[in-house]
């Protein structure tokens, strides 16, 4: 007996074997919430949380990451602790006094129009998160190639609308991996404010240890567990259905070809082979930094995407399933084109 799939029974299908929550990073909702949107109502329907993990991680040492800065809402934000809590969607650092790196995808709507400088404030000098020094916006820059769909090209550039100055507490800048330099599979540290593993949000900056390797990890793993639910799905159907097993077996050889590598040139493969410690929703647009052989800290990535399980009851943290960061030895000559521009 030959399968002949309807081709918008075979769309469906082919719904649940492609990616379809890449966005436990980025935070982003299936339903077409912005990352500011979603992770902002996050924030409102969990209590701040005391817990010592972000996904595996531990609080930072206050002071331990000057460049590390939070991005907010201005339409959730007042003068209140909760209220500056509840505001901060994204991570990023600065790489000038006036300049902030983060993902394109914190800084875009849901037209993928970068936002008005107006809708966006940086906070600086934070370890706890409604504390430091709130600036306002000039320029807003995504990458003019970003795709949305892959994440390709997820960066971006946000100018303060001044320079900082007599900042309250700790403020550097994060030096960057060069254009073209090869980034090592080795040991990285990720930063930020994001989602723990129990679902809450941090009040202070964690930190976490992770690995970098081959983007074929990544591919790997994100097509494996794409066809465990492929193969969970069929099997419902067919039970539901009295499909005979051969059928379901050819439908599945048919379906899983298209089960395709995601990862571009432009990323980076990391994490931890039980997911235990990751970047979740939240810490998107924060960075992925290595310690160079004298010591200091260089960023090589920004915090960009993940895949969800269809059935996962967490955000973040399975098996198998690495996060994505932004390569930025892709991207060392587009910043300074317009950081020093």
């Amino acid at each position: 007996m030959k399968l002949i799939i309807p081709a918008t029974l075979a769309a469906a299908l082919l719904a649940t074997a492609a990616p379809a929550q890449d966005l436990a990073q980025s935070g982003a909702d299936p339903a077409g919430e912005t990352v500011r949107d979603y992770v902002t109502r996050m924030r409102a329907m969990a209590e701040p949380s005391g817990d010592t993990r972000i996904v595996g991680g531990q609080p930072a040492e206050p002071g331990a990451w000057p460049a590390a800065v939070s991005l907010h809402d201005p339409a959730k934000l007042d003068d209140t602790a909760e209220g500056v809590f509840l505001s901060q969607f994204c991570g990023g650092t600065m790489i000038t006094p006036q300049w902030v790196l983060t993902a394109a995808h914190c800084v875009v709507d849901e037209d993928n129009n970068a936002l008005a400088p107006e809708d966006l404030l940086v906070r600086t000098s934070s370890h706890v998160v409604y504390q430091g020094d709130l600036w306002g916006v000039a320029r807003v820059i995504p990458h003019e190639a970003y795709d949305p769909d892959l994440f390709d090209n997820d960066i971006a550039l946000v100018q303060l609308d001044q320079p900082i100055n007599e900042p309250s507490g700790p403020v550097g800048t994060v030096p960057l991996i060069p254009q073209g330099e090869m980034i090592p599979n080795a040991p990285a540290m990720v930063i930020g404010w994001g989602m723990l593993d129990d679902g809450t949000f941090p009040e202070v900056l964690m930190e976490t240890t992770i690995d970098v390797v081959p983007n074929a990890t990544c591919n790997e793993g994100m097509a494996e567990q794409a066809r465990r639910e492929l193969g969970g799905f069929l099997l419902g159907v067919g039970e539901s259905n009295g499909i005979p097993m051969e059928v379901l077996e050819e439908a599945f050889s048919i379906l899983s070809t298209n089960i395709n590598p995601r990862l571009t040139e432009n990323m980076v493969c990391a994490g931890v082979p039980s997911g235990k410690r990751t970047s979740c929703s939240g810490d998107s647009g924060g960075p992925l930094l290595m310690q160079a052989p004298d010591g200091d800290w260089v960023q090589v990535g920004i915090v960009s995407w993940g895949r969800e399980p269809l059935s996962a009851e967490s955000r973040c943290a399975h098996e198998d399933l690495y996060a994505v960061y932004t390569r930025l030895s892709s991207y060392f000559d587009w910043i300074a084109g317009h950081v020093g521009g």
